[in-house]
């Protein structure tokens, strides 16, 4: 499965930083499953790098899934608040979108 994903978050993931990729539970999300392959491209620049979904978590919501996991895991300072990263997730996805399908982390190795 493709999916584009911002500049900064890719480096992270490039890094090993990062390790769950934080998406709607959307028709395109729910046919992924543990053992199947990534193919994230950088939305600046193209590049794309590969990774395998390890396990995949649902939440009902963004903060509920930020309060499980840690900042640095998601892509996000390790002293970032639940509130913050949830606000900041707000300008990539709606209350409503997040409402309507529910929120994935999905680990990534």
């Amino acid at each position: 499965m493709d999916m584009a994903i911002t500049h900064d978050q890719f480096l992270l993931i490039e890094a090993g930083t990062k390790t769950i990729e934080i998406r709607l539970n959307d028709a395109k999300r729910r046919q992924l499953r543990p053992g199947n392959h990534l193919t994230l491209t950088d939305l600046d620049t193209g590049e794309k790098i590969t990774k395998q979904v390890s396990a995949i978590d649902h939440f009902d919501s963004f903060t509920a899934l930020y309060t499980q996991f840690g900042g640095l895991a998601v892509g996000a300072a390790p002293d970032d608040s639940v509130a913050k990263m949830t606000q900041e997730t707000y300008a990539h996805y709606t209350p409503a979108q997040e409402r309507a399908a529910g929120v994935l982390a999905i680990h990534l190795k």
